[in-house]
């Protein structure tokens, strides 16, 4: 007589499922152990089972023993489930499920088959292919227990690499067949339904492995979704399924990254006044949002970037939301002047969004912006002058320019710089201006910022400003005075040529900020005006007809009103799209108008300075 394994305590149950990882439940109700059967029961034996066991769940006495596997999960048996289990049995797909998922020979037959060396013939082999079976379970069963630690993730590959080895074999596919006939299963399973299952059955066993990595995600454990997805990516050659359970994982993350960035464009871009007269206001709008997106979207990308590979999709998705966000605050940034830093930004997004769709918007968009930060750069740090700066000497002694730099082809301007000196030699740099040589005379457009090597030169030049007076001194006293020697230019010429060259140079920069705002708008707006364009024609197309069939009816020619009254439906939805992507995109219309009226006034403006 065989020995009735002892039940297991509540205390030593709740022990061990409190060290197990979730079990799906196509083992945890799976219906061959809601019913206390191995796999290979027949319809028979699956009714005296339910009968057996609807008698002892009345009286109270359908516990759990060791022999259903309680560090599975708790195994419910009321009458409603012995019901489901038995409904489950009699569908060919579903008892395909749960007979792939529950083993399909007695503990003490396995291990004496563990035993034995001998080779047997076709009953044999089947036993064989039964055996194989719950030795691949029996894995994904330790698996369970051993969770997701570097030991359990370890435990997992091999329990995969088993299973797939096992359902890659035609032997178990052949006993499942095998078993559908001795069982006397009406409707038995198709062969199609059996190749259902084997193209599945990997995916179904690491259901729980992939809950846990889903888990990890939501309590924001890294370290855990990483070294799941890892053991994932080492799975590659098991199935496509792994690809696909590696971007199930990684989806929230890479979702509400893209939340994440919604929002802070959503908070900062509508509050962007996009006219010309609100720089400051715009300026700190576009700083906090940078600062929002260092602070939070950054790191965010970081954690995605850590999870998967660099070349995974999530990573290339995740790459190309972050480096979007980027490039907007980038274009909002040219409402606040600052083109330099625009176009940085630029730079910046499209490194982030090598090899994605999006780099080639953010291409456009720092083509647009780049000459416009080039003549920020040439002409943004210009101080404007009243005057133009005496260039007189006289016996070598007094000011004039030395040097040229950064050249400007478009206006032919450069920097040089403009010094005290003695018998010609540069002794003290006062300032340094941007200037176009016309022949002897100079055009001044504005001063600039005097070069650190520049400040060197003026604390040298002071330490032996005392000693050059001394030799100045000397020299004039044994010299006789050199004839006076007048300017080389009129200044008063020069000051008014100066005052125009800097108005024209003001209204040039103006006018080309706003052209480059132009280009951005236009980039921005072409999806829509590519929308509307179609919109236009379809309703123009439908326009046509409409009134063509109105003369054909007021010429008393009977047409079809079901088809009149569709053409006007479809009128009427394209007229309310229409209207809803002007509305959507009236801001920046407007903008776009009201750019081009400011860019006519300007080049008029211009023009008029020119004559």
């Amino acid at each position: 007589m065989t020995k009735k394994p002892a039940p297991t305590t509540e205390s030593g149950l709740q022990t061990r499922l409190h060290k197990a990882m979730f079990v799906p439940d196509i083992i945890r109700t799976n219906a061959y152990r809601v019913l206390r059967l191995l796999g290979n029961a027949t319809v028979s034996e699956i009714h005296k089972a339910a009968a057996s066991l609807r008698r002892t769940a009345a009286l109270g006495l359908a516990g759990t023993t060791a022999a259903d596997l309680p560090q599975l999960g708790e195994v419910p048996r009321t009458e409603a489930d012995i019901r489901t289990a038995l409904g489950r049995l009699e569908n060919p797909e579903q008892r395909l499920n749960d007979r792939l998922f529950w083993y399909h020979m007695p503990p003490e037959s396995r291990a004496m088959k563990a035993r034995s060396q001998t080779t047997e013939a076709t009953a044999g082999e089947t036993d064989g292919a039964a055996w194989e079976h719950d030795e691949a379970l029996h894995g994904l069963h330790a698996a369970f227990e051993a969770g997701v630690d570097d030991a359990g993730v370890r435990l997992w590959v091999q329990a995969l690499r088993a299973w797939h080895q096992l359902v890659s074999d035609d032997k178990y596919w052949a006993l499942t067949l095998t078993l559908e006939e001795r069982g006397t299963f009406e409707p038995a399973a198709l062969p199609s339904e059996v190749d259902a299952l084997r193209e599945n059955a990997v995916r179904l066993a690491a259901e729980a492995l992939v809950v846990a990595g889903r888990d990890a995600i939501a309590r924001s454990d890294t370290s855990t979704a990483r070294r799941i997805l890892q053991t994932l990516a080492e799975l590659a050659d098991t199935g496509s399924w792994a690809a696909l359970a590696q971007e199930d994982i990684a989806a929230p993350a890479v979702e509400g990254l893209r939340a994440l960035c919604g929002t802070v464009r959503e908070e900062f871009s509508s509050k962007i006044v996009r006219e010309q007269d609100s720089p400051e206001n715009n300026k700190s709008l576009c700083d906090a949002a940078l600062k929002r997106f260092r602070e939070e979207i950054e790191p965010a990308v970081h954690r995605v970037l850590q999870l998967v590979p660099p070349d995974h999709e999530a990573a290339q998705q995740s790459r190309e939301a972050a480096a979007l966000c980027l490039s907007g605050i980038a274009t909002d940034y040219t409402w606040a002047d600052d083109f330099i830093t625009s176009e940085t930004l630029h730079e910046e997004a499209l490194r982030l969004a090598q090899n994605t769709l999006g780099a080639i918007r953010i291409e456009d968009g720092l083509k647009q912006v780049r000459e416009a930060a080039r003549k920020q750069r040439v002409f943004g740090a210009l101080k404007p002058i009243s005057s133009a700066p005496s260039l007189r000497t006289m016996n070598g002694v007094g000011f004039t320019l030395y040097g040229n730099s950064d050249h400007d082809a478009d206006t032919g301007s450069y920097v040089a710089t403009y010094y005290f000196v003695v018998l010609f030699i540069p002794i003290i740099p006062l300032a340094r201006y941007r200037i176009i040589a016309e022949g002897k005379q100079y055009r001044f457009l504005g001063k600039v910022p005097l070069r650190r090597g520049d400040r060197w030169h003026l604390g040298i030049a002071i330490a032996g400003i005392v000693a050059m007076i001394l030799i100045g001194v000397i020299s004039s006293s044994q010299n006789p005075s050199s004839p006076y020697t007048p300017p080389a230019s009129n200044g008063s010429d020069s000051s008014a040529s100066s005052s125009q060259s800097s108005q024209l140079s003001d209204l040039k920069s103006r006018i080309e900020s706003g052209r480059s705002r132009l280009a951005i708008l236009r980039t921005e707006l072409e999806p829509a005006m590519e929308k509307l364009t179609s919109l236009n024609a379809r309703m123009k197309t439908i326009d046509a007809r409409l009134n063509s069939l109105d003369e054909q009816q007021k010429a008393g020619v009977q047409i079809n009103i079901s088809d009149y009254n569709a053409k006007v439906k479809a009128y009427n939805a394209l007229l309310k799209k229409r209207r809803a992507l002007i509305a959507a995109n009236s801001t920046n219309l407007q903008t776009y108008e009201d750019l081009l009226k400011q860019d006519s006034i300007l080049v008029d403006q211009y023009n008029a300075l020119l004559r």
